[in-house]
């Protein structure tokens, strides 16, 4: 035991496993708390945002959020730089609805968790809905977050590089879908993240006992006790690689992102920390950008594999991500990013950015500003 517990890459393996994270869930845990790493942030460069004079800047309401390495953090370091009126917003208080009045905007997220994705997505559609508000991420791009179902039926229409992925809400159809599917596949549970329910399925055989697990009466048992897999399956045909994947953000018109290993005897990159930041393929953030042009968000984040065949395909993408410094790419040593030209070049610039007030900045120039500037425009006809 003293042996394995001394071996770091098996230790983050078990750490990855459905029996620990059932066991983890069932253990005394300690209470997720407000961290305020404000007095650690100030070593990066100031994003500035030029307003228009004749608008009002909007009074922003924070959510703040749970992580470890927080963005709200950020949000208001970037509010306060460019001089934005802020206060964090409570949500979760019975008096939601009646505090939202005091603000034009409400941003943030609570954590990736299910519970708190649930109430975002349904409180962000009735602010933008009944309320008139503005909300980053929007209802929309709450809904797509950590929903990996939606990730892929976006890819699809949108004709991303995107691994071939089943998803079938039929057991019949799920069971024919394993018939004519490449082994080994890759299941993953619709509302995960840092490889928590993605396990390697090497043959048919355990393909259709997923199948019937997820199709039974009570559904299948999955990382999180009180969540199952119910009535659904998502199967991705695993990408023979190089042994990591490269995890590109994209930012506007700025890309960073970081190469990712595989732990010795696992298939997984993603949660296991094994990251090294070094210039990336070009070839591989042009990918990562044509995936941005077609989802409408400020930020973006892809995660793809170059393959045995030399391509780079993706696997998953998401809105949001833990960010724990702002040197999310570093080209010969030096923290800066990729700035992507009107032409399609790709030049490298140092600096240290949090990518969380450049995405912030990107909304209010891109979403808000014109929505209030087409408002006022009618007003003043």
């Amino acid at each position: 035991m003293l042996k394995f517990l001394q071996n770091p890459a098996a230790v983050k393996r078990l750490r990855k496993s459905m029996l620990f994270s059932r066991l983890r869930q069932r253990l005394p845990m300690r209470e997720a708390g407000y961290v305020d790493d404000s007095a650690l942030i100030e070593d990066a460069e100031i994003v500035r945002i030029e307003w228009p004079q004749d608008l009002a800047k909007p009074r922003v309401g924070i959510v703040r959020d749970l992580e470890e390495y927080p963005r709200w953090t950020k949000y208001r370091r970037f509010l306060e730089k460019n001089g934005f009126a802020s206060d964090f917003y409570d949500i979760h208080a019975h008096d939601w609805i009646e505090k939202a009045r005091r603000f034009d905007v409400v941003i943030g997220l609570v954590s990736n968790e299910i519970n708190h994705l649930e109430e975002i997505r349904v409180k962000y559609h009735f602010l933008e809905t009944y309320l008139g508000k503005m909300c980053y991420p929007s209802a929309v791009q709450a809904l797509l977050y950590e929903n990996k179902c939606l990730e892929a039926y976006v890819s699809t229409v949108s004709g991303l590089p995107f691994a071939k992925t089943y998803i079938s809400h039929r057991k019949e159809d799920a069971l024919a879908v394993l018939e004519k599917a490449r082994y080994p596949l890759v299941s993953k549970v619709n509302q995960s993240s840092g490889s928590m329910g993605v396990e390697l399925v090497r043959t048919p055989r355990q393909a259709r006992r997923v199948v019937r697990q997820a199709f039974s009466r009570t559904g299948r048992s999955v990382h999180v006790p009180w969540f199952r897999q119910k009535n659904y399956i998502y199967f991705q045909e695993f990408v023979p690689n190089d042994g990591y994947d490269i995890r590109v953000i994209l930012v506007g018109n700025c890309a960073f992102g970081y190469y990712r290993k595989v732990l010795s005897g696992d298939f997984r990159a993603s949660g296991m920390g094994a990251v090294e930041k070094r210039a990336l393929p070009e070839d591989a953030v042009r990918v990562a950008w044509n995936a941005y042009r077609h989802i409408n968000s400020p930020q973006l984040v892809v995660d793809m594999v170059h393959g045995l065949d030399g391509r780079y395909t993706i696997i998953e993408f998401t809105l949001f991500f833990q960010v724990e410094t702002p040197e999310q790419l570093k080209v010969d040593g030096l923290p800066g990013v990729y700035v992507i030209g009107d032409g399609g070049d790709i030049h490298f610039e140092k600096g240290r950015f949090w990518v969380h007030e450049l995405a912030l900045r990107k909304f209010l120039l891109d979403d808000y500003l014109p929505r209030v500037s087409n408002a006022s425009a009618k007003t003043g006809a």
